[in-house]
């Protein structure tokens, strides 16, 4: 899976993140009579200049336009892939007005290429989980057979009468290393292969116990490679919550996956739930602290921004889908810790409780 904190180039991080829409939206660039009369904040970011350097940008623009044969500054209207000095590529769009000036829309040339890399990850993951479903079942075939035929001998040895003793429990740990790793395999593939099926693509009430327990045991090899660990705090009773199981698998898995990659070598991610207020309260990542102005969900932490990694969405996508399904998320401030992230979701009323009252 794709880090999604990892640290961009400078090209990269020049323009702050942001939503879907305003990624794709297009700066807006007025000139009348060869001077800039008018620029909105997209397209003053895309020109990656002040106000007060606009006009000399135009020209560099328009003499861009006018090297690759697309008319400008009075002419046709004419359209090309500029790249400016500094090496940054915009796709410009003029629309003379018959007077000397016109409108441009220019777009960042990056964003097609970053949504195209993204595109081909969820066409990926999609394909993955059409062909889950009969993966898993041939997967689980040969596993239960092993399973069948380790008791089958370990029946068989026990009952054996020619073997001295000693060889008999010999025999007997060897089988039952074989089983233990056995199920450990079964158990390990179960859980993987939840992350992607589509079996509980509906609306259900769940207990986060179960699902932040399988996210702990499926992040224990990511984080043993980065020389981490996993540690799980989870209460005793059930944390009931309405919510499509299949949807909040990927976005907990999304922000744990961001808050691993931060963690350093010998340190420990903390998976933590309570409840209070009506609310369950899931903290992933360090310890507990106030979420800052800078990571808020509007913030840059949960935006979009082109690279030729993709536009590392993975963390926009999280916020999205929790916020569908009622919740919140916010980035939390670790004092120059780990990431860590907070998620709030609506209890759900135990039927049982109802029943009594």
């Amino acid at each position: 899976m794709t880090n999604v904190v990892q640290k961009d180039t400078e090209a990269e991080r020049r323009e702050a993140p942001i939503d879907v829409a305003g990624l794709l939206r297009p700066g807006v660039l007025v000139v009348a009579a060869g001077t800039v009369s008018f620029a909105d904040p997209r397209a003053l970011a895309l020109l990656g200049g002040e106000r007060g350097t606009l006009d000399r940008q135009w020209d560099e623009v328009r003499r861009r336009l006018q090297e690759t044969g697309a008319p400008a500054g009075g002419g046709p209207a004419g359209t090309a892939v500029v790249e400016l000095a500094d090496g940054r590529r915009l796709d410009c769009d003029f629309r003379p007005d018959g007077n000397g000036g016109g409108v441009l829309l220019v777009r960042d040339a990056a964003v097609g290429a970053s949504l195209a890399a993204d595109l081909r990850g969820a066409a990926l993951l999609r394909s993955l989980a059409q062909i889950t479903p009969a993966v898993a079942h041939d997967l689980r075939a040969p596993i239960n057979a092993m399973v069948f035929n380790i008791e089958v001998l370990k029946e068989t040895i026990a009952a054996g009468r020619n073997l001295e003793p000693a060889m008999r429990d010999r025999q007997l740990r060897y089988v039952n290393v074989l089983h233990d790793e056995l199920h450990r395999l079964h158990q390990g593939l179960e859980t993987y292969i939840a992350q992607i099926s589509p079996r509980g693509d509906r609306d259900e009430a769940l207990d986060l116990r179960e699902l932040l327990g399988e996210l702990a045991a499926l992040l224990i090899g990511p984080a043993r490679k980065g020389q981490a660990r996993i540690a799980a705090d989870l209460p005793a009773a059930a944390v009931r919550v309405t919510a499509n199981r299949y949807l909040l698998r990927q976005g907990l898995l999304h922000l744990t996956v961001a808050a691993l990659a931060t963690v350093p070598r010998d340190g420990e991610l903390a998976i933590r739930l309570a409840r209070g207020g009506g609310r369950a309260r899931v903290s992933l990542g360090g310890g507990a602290g106030a979420a800052t102005a800078a990571d808020t969900p509007e913030g840059p932490g949960f935006g979009l921004a082109a690279s030729a990694r993709g536009t590392q969405a993975q963390l926009w996508a999280a916020r999205a889908i929790l916020a569908d399904l009622g919740g919140e998320v916010r980035a939390v401030d670790t004092a120059g810790g780990p990431r860590a992230y907070e998620v709030e979701l609506p209890l759900t009323e135990d039927p049982g409780l109802q029943e009594k009252e």
